[in-house]
Formats: C-alpha cells, sequence, structure tokens
C-alpha cells in the first residue's frame, strides 16, 4: 500500500525564485542545471556558488536536489565533466540526472555515494529497456513521454527500480533524445541542451506537392496536464510525479507544484479534489492534453505555439486620434497584466487601465476598458499570458517560511553549571553548553513554561518545537538573552550537521587506457534497407554486409543481418526471438536498450540510436556500434576500441521520431491506425523558407520526419572506422545499385560521381 512519502513530486527549477517557489509549495525534489552539461542550455541556470546555495536551501527542507547532467558528450570534455562532478558531489547533491553511459560509468567508479537517474532523453519505452537499468543498478528511470499508463503500470508491478513521469509541462514532438531536427538544420543539438525548437515554428502540409494545410503550427503539442488523473497515476505505482519547466517563470512553478500537491494529499486523505485548471491555464499553458498517457494520440497547439494564457475578452472599438484601444472583458483584468493579440503575434503589458476615463488597477468580466495602444491590430479576441495578481501573491508567499521541520529539545541543568539544550531531529543529534552558568534565584526563578517558551521562538527557520523535556533546578536562574543565544547556536550547529557531506568519498579520475587496433585502410561497405523489397535484383558483390527489418529476416542470405529499429512492436518482437529464424543469425542491430537487454546471446551492433559519442560509452560497452550522427570527424578519429566502428557515410537523415501521425491528425484530429492515407500519397512539411521535410511512414503508423538534404559523406578512407554504413530508407533497387557502386569506387580512393545528383549536406563534417 502506498504511503504519502512513498510519492515525490519533482519540481523545476531555472531560478533560485522558482526554486523558492517550488520548495515552500510543497515539492519533495528540485531538478535544475548548472550553466554545463544539461539539457535546456538556455534556462537562467545555475553557477557554482549557486548550485550549492541551491542544495543548501533544499536540506535545510528536507528537500532533495538533482542535477542533469543529461547531454551527449565527446573525449576532449571528459576532464571538464569530471571536475565539475567533483564539485556536485562534494556540495551534497542527492542525485544526477544522465544520458550518456559513458557518463554512468564515469559516476559509478568514481562517485559511490549519489544516485543515477537515466534521463527521459535515454528513451526508455519499454519493461525491457526499464530491466536493463536495473540490471546496471541505476537507481531511477525517467520514461519515455509516449508511454501510456497501462505500460507504466506494467513496469511499475514488475521492476524494483523507481520510476518517474512527466506529469504536467511542455511535450516533445520526437522522442527525447532521438530528435535531430535543430541539431541537422542549426546544430544546435537537443542532446547538447541546445534545442532551437523548430517543432515551435509554423509548417505547412503538403499532400503530393499540393498545400493541404498553410502555415499552422502542425509539430507544436499541448502541454501535459494530469492533475485530474493523480489517483490513477500513483495507483499505477509511479514514484515521482514530474512537472517540465526549467524555462518558465517563478508563478508558473509555485502555481503547478501546489495544484499537485493538493491532488496527492487529497489522495491520501481520501477526499474528493477539484483541481483549479484554469488558475494553472493563468501561468502558462499550450492548451492542455493528456497526451499518450491517456490516450494514444497528442493534441496540437496548432494557433498559437507559445503560452495562449486565457481568453480575457474582445477588441471592440480602436480610436487613431486617442490612440486607444477598447475591450470589451470577459474575465478579470489587473494593472500590470500582460496580454497577447494572436492574430498579430503581439504583447504588451498594462501599465494604465481606463475605466469610464478614469485610472483603474482592476477591471472585471463585462466591463468595457480602455488601453493605449499606438498601433491598429487586426481585431481579435485578446488573451492574458501574464496574470500580474498571481506574480504579486506568489512573490509575498515565498517570502515567508513555510517549511516547518518537527524538532525535539531536552533541557538539563543545576545550579553552578552551565545550562545544556540538546536538539533533536530524525537522527541528528546536537547538544551545547551556555557560556554563563546557572545560578540560584534571588527573587523570582526561571520557569519551565518561559524556558520552553523562548526556546519555541525559532522565528522564520526552518524548524518547529514538537516536544521538550526540561530539568531545570526550581530555584535556579539564568539570564533569557542566554537561553536566545543557546537556542541560536543549537538551531546554526543542527543546520551544520544537516548540510554535513563529508561522509562522501570519490576516486581519482583514472587515465583512459583502452587498447584499440589498427583500422584498415580499405573500408567495408554495408548497407541497411528499411524494406528486404529494396534488395531485389540487387549486386551485393563487394558488399559485406546487409542489415534488414527484424520482421522480415528469414535467414536469406549469409550476408544478411536482422536489425531491431528504434521504433518497433514488442510483441512482434517477442515473436521473432522465439522463431527459427533468430536461432539461425548469428548478429543482430539493436537501437534501445529493451531490446539490448534481450538478445544478449548474440554478436550485437548498436545502432546509430544509442548515441555513443565517446570512449567511455565505447568502454561501457564493448560492443560494436554505429556512430552517432552528432559526432564530428575529430570524435570519430578519437575513438578508442577493439571493437568494429560503422560510420554511416549516406543517409536520408530522420530528423524527427513520432509515434503521433501528422497525416492522420489533419484528416481525422487524432492518430487513426490503418488509414493507410500514407501509402496512397506523398506527404511533406514546408518550413517558412520554403524548405520540404519528408514524412515516411512504417507498419505500426509511426511517423519520421526527414531532413531536407541526404547526407552524402565521401571522405571515408582515412577515417577510424571500419565500416562504411549507408543507410536507405525508401530509395529504389536502382538507386541504391548506384549509390552502392558508388561507395565501393570510393574506398578504391576514386571520387564520387554520384554525390552531384542530390542537394546534400556533411551534418558535424566540413566540406
Amino acid at each position: 500500500m502506498k504511503k504519502r512519502e512513498d510519492i515525490e513530486l519533482l519540481a523545476p527549477a531555472g531560478s533560485f525564485e522558482a526554486l523558492v517557489a517550488a520548495v515552500q509549495n510543497g515539492a519533495n525534489a528540485i531538478y535544475l542545471g548548472g550553466q554545463k552539461f544539461g539539457a535546456r542550455a538556455f534556462a537562467h541556470n545555475f553557477d557554482y556558488a549557486a548550485l550549492k546555495e541551491a542544495v543548501d536551501y533544499c536540506h535545510l527542507r528536507n528537500v532533495k536536489l538533482y542535477v542533469t547532467v543529461n547531454t551527449l558528450y565527446n573525449n576532449a570534455e571528459i576532464d571538464e565533466i569530471f571536475d565539475y562532478l567533483k564539485y556536485l558531489y562534494h556540495i551534497g547533491v542527492d542525485a544526477l540526472i544522465i544520458q550518456d553511459m559513458g557518463l554512468f560509468s564515469l559516476i559509478k567508479n568514481h562517485f559511490p555515494d549519489i544516485e543515477i537517474h537515466m534521463s527521459t532523453q535515454a528513451s526508455v519505452r519499454n519493461i525491457e529497456g526499464v530491466k536493463y537499468f536495473a540490471k546496471q543498478n541505476i537507481d531511477r528511470v525517467v520514461l519515455a513521454r509516449e508511454m501510456n499508463i497501462r505500460e507504466i503500470e506494467e513496469i511499475c508491478h514488475n521492476c524494483s527500480i523507481d520510476i518517474e513521469v512527466f506529469v504536467h509541462g511542455a511535450l516533445c514532438m520526437s522522442y527525447s533524445g532521438q530528435c535531430l531536427m535543430s541539431s541537422m538544420i542549426a546544430k544546435r543539438s537537443g542532446n547538447k541542451g541546445e534545442c532551437g525548437q523548430p517543432c515551435r515554428l509554423p509548417y505547412s502540409l503538403l499532400e503530393d506537392n499540393k498545400i493541404i494545410k498553410k502555415q499552422k503550427y502542425l509539430l507544436s503539442p499541448m502541454d501535459l496536464c494530469t492533475i485530474e488523473k493523480v489517483p490513477k497515476l500513483i495507483d499505477a505505482g509511479i514514484k515521482s510525479f514530474k512537472i517540465e519547466g526549467r524555462m518558465k517563470r517563478p508563478e508558473y512553478v509555485g502555481e503547478v507544484v501546489k495544484a499537485y500537491r493538493q491532488a496527492i494529499d487529497y489522495y491520501f486523505d481520501q477526499k474528493n479534489y477539484t483541481p483549479n485548471i484554469l488558475q494553472m491555464k493563468k501561468v502558462f499553458n499550450r492548451g492542455f492534453t493528456q497526451g499518450f498517457l491517456f490516450q494514444d494520440y497528442l493534441n496540437l497547439a496548432q494557433d498559437i505555439p507559445g503560452n495562449q494564457g486565457i481568453k480575457i475578452g474582445k477588441m471592440i472599438n480602436y480610436s487613431k486620434k486617442r490612440k486607444m484601444l477598447d475591450i470589451k472583458l470577459s474575465d478579470t483584468l489587473y494593472q500590470n497584466d500582460r496580454i497577447y493579440f494572436p492574430k498579430n503575434d503581439f504583447t504588451r503589458t498594462i501599465t494604465k487601465l481606463y475605466k469610464n476615463n478614469r485610472l483603474v488597477n482592476t477591471a472585471y468580466q463585462g466591463d468595457l476598458v480602455s488601453i493605449e495602444m499606438d498601433q491598429l491590430l487586426d481585431f481579435q479576441d485578446i488573451y492574458k499570458v501574464v496574470d500580474a495578481k498571481i506574480v504579486e501573491e506568489n512573490s509575498k508567499y515565498i517570502k515567508n517560511e513555510h517549511i516547518k521541520l518537527p524538532i525535539q529539545m531536552k533541557v538539563f541543568g543545576l545550579i553552578g553549571l552551565p545550562l545544556q539544550l540538546t536538539v533533536i531531529y530524525k537522527n541528528k543529534k546536537i547538544s551545547v553548553k551556555s557560556d554563563q552558568c546557572i545560578e540560584k534565584a534571588q527573587n523570582v526563578p526561571l520557569t519551565n513554561e518561559r524556558i520552553k517558551e523562548q526556546l519555541s521562538k525559532l522565528g522564520n527557520t526552518t524548524f518547529y518545537l514538537e516536544k521538550c523535556s526540561i530539568r531545570f533546578p526550581n530555584d535556579g536562574i539564568i539570564s533569557i538573552k542566554e537561553l536566545n543565544n543557546l537556542r541560536r547556536v543549537a538551531i546554526d550547529e543542527l543546520e551544520k550537521e544537516m548540510l554535513d557531506k563529508s561522509f562522501r568519498k570519490m576516486n581519482d579520475l583514472e587515465q583512459f587506457n583502452c587498447p584499440s587496433k589498427k583500422r584498415e585502410d580499405h573500408k567495408k561497405i554495408a548497407i541497411q534497407v528499411s524494406d528486404i523489397s529494396q534488395l531485389e535484383q540487387l549486386d551485393l558483390h563487394g558488399v559485406e554486409q546487409v542489415f534488414v527489418p527484424f520482421y522480415q529476416y528469414q535467414a536469406q542470405c549469409d550476408k544478411y543481418i536482422p536489425y531491431v529499429p528504434f521504433l518497433y512492436d514488442e510483441q512482434d518482437f517477442i515473436e521473432f526471438l522465439n522463431s527459427v529464424y533468430y536461432q539461425k543469425c548469428q548478429s543482430i542491430q539493436v537501437n534501445d536498450f529493451g531490446a539490448l537487454n534481450l538478445v544478449s546471446d548474440k554478436n550485437i551492433v548498436l545502432g546509430y540510436h544509442m548515441n555513443i559519442t565517446n570512449n567511455k560509452a565505447i568502454q561501457k560497452f564493448n560492443l560494436p556500434f554505429v556512430v552517432s550522427y552528432e559526432a564530428s570527424k575529430n570524435d570519430i578519429q578519437s575513438f578508442k576500441t577493439n571493437q568494429d566502428i560503422y560510420f554511416t557515410a549516406y543517409s536520408q537523415i530522420i530528423n524527427m521520431n513520432l509515434k503521433h501521425c501528422i497525416i492522420s491528425n489533419h484528416y481525422f484530429s487524432r492518430k487513426q491506425k490503418g488509414c493507410y492515407l500514407c501509402k496512397q500519397h506523398q506527404y511533406c512539411l514546408k518550413d517558412r523558407k520554403e524548405m520540404n521535410f519528408k514524412i515516411v511512414t512504417d507498419q505500426y503508423c509511426n511517423n519520421y520526419v526527414l531532413h531536407t538534404h541526404r547526407f552524402y559523406f565521401d571522405k571515408i578512407n582515412d577515417l577510424n572506422v571500419d565500416y562504411i554504413l549507408l543507410n536507405f530508407l525508401d530509395e529504389t533497387s536502382q538507386e541504391i545499385q548506384t549509390i552502392v557502386n558508388d561507395y565501393l569506387n570510393i574506398t578504391k580512393h576514386l571520387l564520387s560521381k554520384n554525390k552531384n545528383n542530390y542537394d546534400i549536406f556533411q551534418g558535424y563534417f566540413t566540406k
């Protein structure tokens, strides 16, 4: 049976003010980022001094603090990240949220007294992925936001590891950790914390090169809100309820944390809870959805990609002469509120608010008000995106201390000796003695009641006196000043004890010393297809390996190797594992931790979805691998391993991997599995710069948004790799043969004859 203390409410903090708002409104734990190696590089984030202040603030209030170190990193960054981890370790950070398995090894080997939480960037989306990390002694897994409540419940009830789930806030369109959209367009990698959020930009949807939806925000999900489903989430067995929002303002954090704290508490108090969703909408929303958690599709914020707030009224009249705009209100409006005009994508703060030609601070539903406006906008509904009243109330609330921890005090004294005060909090015990000795009272002695009264005056500290036992002479006296000072000293010492992390011991960084084989000058060719029909009439002479989808593999050829794509049906894969064809195969390529957990009896090749970018990760897996698309040539040249390295030299790079269906959402306003429109037409997205991003689908109705240009890299002969991998999605057999022949020639140091036939780019490599 779950207890209240079993549930963690985990809140974001992009600033110290947001951290205070989260703690004072009831968060059990905070997650934040430093100024490097976190997946929100453009948040305010915390420098070294602010990180220590944040840890101390939380720990004095019995709140845990986690730091995001959930980016990918390269070999050149290892020393720097190790120094950063040392600092986090010594200041007492409770857990590190990571993505990279090399970083996992670094922490496990050198920082034993800190928890490791696997970030949602690791794209863990099935029970086998969780089991893999349980075997690694990871403390917690943050599940992919594409999972539904039934899948999560199965994991929670069948795995001992802590499970963390996003319950509120912004959603990514693509699986986190697998989105290359920003990276390929602008070299602003989401896996490096630098995502430029191209999903929040407008796109047109094209069907057979004709626009069927023009300039809408087709990749912009509404915000997740599961406040009404808190009982189901608790019953499912989730440990940590995670709120997204490290880029959000303090009042957002405070209001959302307060709402979820109330919902959790009401569950355990067995009270009915009706959430104030409107209040949460006032601080930030793109519209609310229950996401994949409670339905099998995403609702989109197609008209407004950012904060749409709440509707506040509509424009009635504009006077050019007076430069005044008249608004009919449908809700309360305050001076200093910020309002939004979506048709013009224009915002402004209400500095002066007029009603009946008189300045007012507040106006109400039904009122006709006027504001100063020096430009004519389209007539439209108006939305409030910053509520000045909420900002003011939140600011006032967090100035006071609302967290109070119970302490016990024991007082002992004899005439002629110093007074001894012992303060106890949980397993912490502090004893201090007064500078003065207890004297015999000449007039009125000091009573036990007065002693308790003075010791109870804990002011704006984080403590309250729960119990006090006093043994003091009936005729004794000591000054009230001395008693107050004794209390202050004891509390100071208790706080120091609560913040002490001297027990933490670490191991020094060892020099990386991994043997690495000499790579052959002549590179071997491997190809990968999305459908086995692409191999018809293909001349495979000169091709060493052919990766085919596992569900089409029937040991047709010795060169064939099954691969498990990043997105697959788990039941189909289990059937394959139990088939005669799996028994026949010697090797298999995997692209997620779930598949990796199930195929330990085969020769494994790690696909590019495993995001391997450094020697620590290479050493941890100790398996052949396909280089990440985000690794540069310098990164690759620094790799050291005796295992085979595969480099993808040709590909239509998948920028986004979507459980969502862009196509059926247009026609049916939801994901409609099996509509097969994608088989009847060709679809693409066109951005505001007239660039086309092709959409392809698989048999599971997942969508893949491809990059506008093909990756076609021909400077391969001096690369520190063994295999040149050519990755084909929807190319014809004839096209594949032409590209394969071109690379066979390139491996013989001949010039490419084919790359100029395409619009190409070279990713993280220079031309």
